[in-house]
């Protein structure tokens, strides 16, 4: 019997390779399998640092998200169909003489410049009723102007925290009754939401300024309201 071993495939004599004796055999296998584990390793090292960085990359964007909608001001945005579609704009230009030019009166109520046919004395009427509308020319309000005139035709002047409380309360009113009214003409000041936003927010504030309104209780009844669906394709 031969002393080399043979498959049964082979052609009868076929040899199998010699075996070397010695160490080299079992080295080489060694040095294969560390460099198929150094291999997967590597794989696995940078696969796991690609995931990481992304789920990283996830996790901030869905914090930044929420702390977004929780603690930042909503932004005033119009949508696509609004007031202003479809209508035509009036300007009073950018300076007080160019304003007086184009016939536009002082409106002390948004303390704007406005076109005549968007002055409301009803909603002017009702704000200066407060009894504090009246404009200082300094900061300390030590030198009364008493006119409407008067503090139009100046750049800059001075009134109080309570003014600008009844300034937003009544330019709500006149937003109503404009809106409620169906009114042609509209002053820019109402049919800007950021003004709205700001008017808003600027309320909210102002409970953080005296007594703890949250420690302040009031008394809130339940009621059952009705909602107003306009028809589509109606005119008035």
């Amino acid at each position: 019997m031969s002393p080399c071993p043979y498959y049964e495939d082979d052609e009868p004599g076929a040899r199998l390779p010699p075996i070397q004796h010695g160490r080299s055999h079992f080295t080489s296998r060694r040095t294969s399998i560390w460099g198929w584990l150094s291999l997967c390793l590597a794989v696995f090292t940078l696969t796991s640092f690609f995931w990481g960085i992304l789920l990283l990359q996830i996790r901030r964007s869905c914090h930044s998200q929420v702390d977004k909608n929780i603690y930042s001001q909503p932004k005033a945005t119009e949508p696509g169909h609004n007031f202003k579609s479809h209508a035509r704009y009036i300007s009073c230009g950018k300076s007080i003489a160019e304003s007086k030019s184009l016939g536009c009166k002082y409106d002390i109520l948004s303390n704007h410049w406005v076109p005549w046919q968007c002055m409301d004395d009803g909603s002017v009427e009702i704000y200066q009723s407060d009894g504090s509308w009246f404009g200082f020319a300094d900061e300390n309000r030590t030198q009364l102007i008493g006119s409407a005139e008067g503090m139009g035709s100046t750049e800059v002047y001075y009134t109080n925290m309570r003014d600008h409380i009844v300034h937003c309360a009544a330019l709500w009113k006149k937003q109503f009754n404009a809106f409620f009214e169906e009114r042609v003409y509209y002053d820019s000041l109402i049919l800007d939401p950021k003004h709205t936003y700001h008017c808003a927010d600027f309320l909210v504030d102002m409970t953080d300024k005296g007594p703890d309104f949250r420690n302040i209780p009031i008394k809130v009844e339940v009621g059952h309201a009705g909602c107003w669906v306009r028809e589509k394709g109606c005119s008035h």
